[in-house]
């Protein structure tokens, strides 16, 4: 997700589903939080295309690092 607070402000389908928010993308693109591989991860854009597309990079970068398992 982009933001946290912005996603308990504005994201309909976040606070309905009272979805656990685990990290934002900026913390898992810093490494201070990380994600389980056998993880089911879902991200959330709230409109940051910038983030997007760096979030596009890391997933294509750690796929193809590790064969594409």
């Amino acid at each position: 997700m982009d933001s946290r607070a912005a996603a308990e402000r504005e994201s309909g389908d976040v606070i309905l589903s009272g979805a656990q928010i685990f990290a934002e993308a900026g913390e898992l693109f810093a490494g201070t939080r990380t994600v389980a591989r056998e993880a089911t991860t879902v991200f959330k854009s709230l409109g940051l295309a910038v983030e997007d597309i760096a979030t596009a990079r890391l997933v294509y970068d750690t796929v193809t690092a590790t064969g594409g398992d």
